[in-house]
């Protein structure tokens, strides 16, 4: 797929705030995107095996085709947008799927491109952006404006919306040319790279391949850059989803496993290096009011 083969034209289909005591949305797959931003509260959503703890100030882009559940763990504001990101003839058609839509072979005609198929993105769920602010504020003024039910209101927000995928672009597209290898690496794409990946074996090496590096040039730029190294820097990374996990009640081996630990045994010495605890001291602790 080539991106310049599709025309960002976005189109909202449904922007509002959902407002919601514990709740439980069942397994369905979309056909269009989905922004999702937490404002108050706690979530949990499942998608490609793995479970995202996700709390205020998270915000997520759920994709075409992501077979996903989404659970609130406690009372919940979470505002969002269903929208088509690129021209679609036959947008009018296209729906936002119900829980239990899982098939959705007989709608391939109406789904969306996923942007994760295009060589020049690789997003995870959760997005860390660099100006996190401009894209709350942009997603609130889309919403307003899509609620006003005007041709004005409507035409304004999906110029926001135009502004809200340049923005996450700018922080997500990958460059369509690989950096020479005299020249200093761009290494804003880390982050995301370690969040989408976390639950999977990184090396080193497929890293420095796609900065354009050696793989011992590449540790050196890395720790110029975050002051720690490629492991150090994902090992902490690691941690901290699995205080989010433990935090909220999951086994241990299964925080171990959604957090890329190879043994329970190695994730249990790394966890209490880093931590001071065991992951059972922990979550022991996260249970009776102790802090993380």
């Amino acid at each position: 797929m080539k991106l310049d083969d599709y025309d960002v034209v976005p189109y909202i289909r449904n922007a509002d705030y959902a407002i919601r005591p514990p709740f439980f949305l069942g397994e369905r797959s979309l056909l269009d995107y989905l922004i999702f931003y937490v404002q108050e509260g706690t979530f949990e959503i499942r998608l490609a095996g793995r479970t995202h703890i996700l709390k205020q100030g998270d915000l997520c882009l759920l994709q075409p085709g992501d077979q996903h559940t989404i659970r609130g763990l406690d009372d919940t504001i979470n505002p969002y947008v269903h929208l088509d990101f690129f021209y679609q003839p036959a947008r009018g058609q296209s729906f936002i799927t119900l829980p239990g839509q899982v098939d959705m072979e007989p709608y391939a005609h109406l789904m969306q491109p996923r942007l994760n198929d295009f060589a020049e993105f690789e997003l995870p769920l959760k997005l860390n952006v660099s100006q996190p602010q401009r894209m709350r504020d942009l997603l609130m003024k889309m919403i307003e404006a899509w609620r006003l039910q005007t041709y004005i209101g409507k035409m304004s927000a999906q110029k926001l919306a135009h502004e809200w995928f340049l923005a996450m672009a700018s922080d997500f597209m990958k460059s369509p040319q690989q950096p020479p290898t005299h020249a200093k690496p761009l290494l804003n794409w880390i982050t995301s790279y370690f969040a989408f990946h976390i639950s999977e074996p990184i090396k080193v090496e497929d890293m420095a391949k796609r900065a354009g590096l050696s793989p011992s040039r590449f540790n050196v730029v890395f720790k110029e850059a975050f002051g720690v190294t490629p492991y150090q820097y994902l090992l902490s990374l690691r941690v901290e989803h699995a205080k989010e996990l433990l935090g909220n009640g999951y086994p241990i081996k299964v925080a171990s496993e959604y957090c890329g630990f190879t043994s329970v045994h190695y994730f249990s010495k790394a966890f209490k290096g880093a931590v001071g605890l065991t992951p059972g001291q922990y979550k022991a602790a996260r249970q009776h009011g102790g802090e993380r």
